[in-house]
């Protein structure tokens, strides 16, 4: 759209007109020389926010405040078509990807044309990608480990009570590069790694190879009913990191779904997922910001939900980052540097007291 404000009258006469008497009126000429500032300011750039839905608001006030602070005055029915073109790409951004993000970008309608002849307006989406494709940029943008280089403590403390290792075979859904994966083999077990990005799965499959490691690398979606797991097969089921990047409660339930369909019975689920604290009612806002933020939480009772009618009971539930803390060597705590920000909620909540959310590791048993 091109916004293109009502001209006041120029003070000057035109060529050919008659002669008049020169106009000494102060408020007048301070008006056409403030004017004449504006023809020769331009302005462009763009300003680049999340997609959230819940926050349309915001979206809204901060376009309008930054059009009225370049004195860009949009009559009613230009403010009304730049809302609905917001609310739209907003909502469609959001559904695409919670990486989507809105883009508002300005411009002169021509380069030589300063503020008096408006400016042209759009909004656009970009990076309306998966999270396959976020892990994709990290490689390329990111140096050294990006998810740590020591097992969760958690998981090794599980481990070390199944018995036999080589007769303890594992799944391990969201490898990564294989922080897990690999130690998990090293001590004996067979290892099936289920990575969603295809980058990743090869890092994986190049390493078992190298040490060879009895490790099975497959690459795909956890969620994807083709990808086939053997029925009753793995006495671990571990899910780590895999929840918060999940979208609504449905997939979080297939993927519990395929975790009993997997397992055998007796057989133990490994998972951490955000757990907002009793008493907290998360409106759209939280909700929405978690999935922009890699955290996408549940609430006790939709957690209840989820594994209503499924052969799965929790036997502890606990905080992943003062576990983590506690059990982890010295030299791998933390983890990475987002960790601490990131499994306290922080990520959602950027504050300096206790957030209503964290990450919290759960062992269940398949009954």
């Amino acid at each position: 759209m091109v916004f293109q404000p009502s001209q006041p009258r120029s003070p000057i006469s035109s060529p050919g007109a008659p002669a008049s008497n020169p106009i000494t009126e102060p408020t007048f000429l301070e008006a056409s020389i403030l004017n004449k500032f504006k023809s020769l300011t331009a302005a462009s750039g763009e300003l680049v926010m999340p997609c959230v839905p819940a926050m349309l608001p915001q979206h809204i006030k901060q376009i309008e405040s930054l059009l009225l602070a370049l004195e860009i005055d949009l009559t009613g029915k230009e403010r009304d078509a730049l809302r609905q073109l917001v609310t739209k790409k907003v909502t469609e951004g959001f559904a695409a990807s919670p990486f989507s993000r809105l883009v508002f970008k300005f411009q002169p309608p021509n380069p030589t044309q300063g503020l008096t002849n408006g400016l042209k307006l759009s909004v656009v989406i970009q990076d309306q990608i998966g999270i396959e494709d976020k892990y994709n940029r990290w490689v390329k943008s990111r140096s050294g480990p990006l998810f740590g280089t020591h097992p969760d403590a958690k998981l090794m403390a599980v481990v070390a009570n199944l018995g036999q290792p080589s007769l303890v075979a594992i799944l391990d859904v969201g490898a990564g590069t294989g922080r897990n994966t690999l130690p998990l083999a090293r001590r004996g077990h067979p290892v099936h790694a289920v990575e969603l990005t295809p980058v990743f799965a090869n890092q994986l499959t190049l390493a078992a190879k190298e040490q060879n490691l009895p490790v099975k690398v497959t690459q795909g979606n956890i969620l994807d009913s083709q990808l086939y797991l053997p029925p009753a097969h793995y006495q671990l089921g571990f899910v780590s990191e895999v929840i918060p990047h999940l979208r609504d409660l449905s997939q979080v339930r297939v993927m519990f779904e395929r975790m009993c369909h997997t397992v055998q019975p007796g057989g133990w689920v490994l998972f951490n997922t955000f757990i907002a604290v009793e008493g907290y009612q998360p409106d759209a806002k939280a909700k929405e910001m978690a999935q922009v933020s890699w955290s996408y939480f549940l609430t006790r009772s939709e957690l209840q939900s989820v594994l209503q009618g499924l052969p799965l009971e929790i036997l502890s539930d606990e905080s992943a980052y003062e576990y983590e803390r506690a059990h982890l060597p010295p030299e791998a705590w933390p983890p990475t540097n987002w960790f601490i920000s990131w499994s306290t909620g922080r990520n959602i909540f950027p504050i300096d007291q206790k957030p209503p959310v964290e990450l919290r590791w759960m062992l269940a048993k398949r009954k």
